[in-house]
């Protein structure tokens, strides 16, 4: 009934649709891909109190979940030019960089993967989760170096991080240290957290491990696979069905004789 009724729905606005039936809630839950032509919450609600089989369990659907938000989200991040992927390791948990990586959310392509070097030691903790020993990063450049391509591949984009309040913090305290403006990397609208919405999208109320190799790049990688994870939605997914032959067309078949001599209306 509501797979019907969602198949329906992404064939009349021609836009993906997403149901699934909630073992948290008990009921159906739906949502779309929002797209110039509608449709909008109350036209889906209308055309669910509308249509005879779904009416009755109308009350039972739920439309525009949390999840739907944020699959919505994921899919214009993950859209060519919108957003970059960001990753650190560090000395301590509030301690400085030493690793930095940068991928493009859209391709995956790695933009920068660099270690850093320090003013400080790594302390035994953070070196027995990421590996990183200070002989590793004494000959690398330090921050203050690194930064200019750092600003270079995150600008004009989202920089999402996995856990972006620790990366932001953490990339603001090297900023700060190496006497530099931090420009476009300072905002918190220009951050979005992976994480959170990853809770939000699974309907976790705990901070969920990401599961990475703990180095920078592996996590920017393994943050770009949540990121799509998410923007797939859940359950099932619906989309136009393409026409069949012999269906309508919106106009005369391509290559015909009408097509040929067909003028727009003046």
């Amino acid at each position: 009934m509501v797979k019907g009724f969602a198949q329906g729905l992404a064939d009349r606005h021609h836009t993906t649709v997403w149901a699934w039936n909630s073992p948290y809630s008990g009921g159906w839950e739906l949502d779309w891909e929002r797209v110039d032509d509608g449709p909008t919450e109350d036209e889906v609600r209308r055309e669910l109190l509308a249509d005879p089989a779904a009416a009755t369990y109308a009350s039972e659907i739920t439309l525009c979940p949390v999840w739907g938000e944020v699959t919505r989200a994921a899919r214009e991040l993950l859209q060519p030019g919108a957003a970059v992927i960001l990753d650190t390791e560090t000395t301590d948990l509030d301690g400085q960089t030493i690793e930095v990586a940068v991928i493009d959310a859209a391709t995956g392509k790695k933009l920068m993967d660099t270690l850093v070097k320090p003013t400080e030691p790594i302390s035994d903790g953070a070196r027995w989760v990421h590996g990183i020993t200070d002989e590793m990063v004494a000959d690398a450049r330090p921050f203050e170096k690194v930064l200019p391509r750092l600003r270079q591949v995150t600008k004009g984009k989202i920089i999402c991080a996995y856990s972006s309040a620790f990366d932001r913090r953490i990339v603001l305290g090297d900023v700060k240290r190496a006497g530099k403006k931090p420009l476009h990397l300072e905002p918190e609208d220009s951050w979005y957290c992976v994480m959170e919405a990853y809770r939000r999208w699974v309907g976790a109320f705990r901070w969920l491990r990401l599961g990475g190799r703990h180095r920078a790049l592996g996590d920017c990688e393994s943050a770009r696979q949540v990121l799509i994870r998410m923007s797939e939605g859940r359950g099932t997914t619906f989309t136009p069905t393409p026409p069949a032959p012999g269906d309508p067309v919106a106009g005369p078949p391509v290559g015909s004789v009408i097509a040929a001599v067909a003028v727009p209306d003046a």
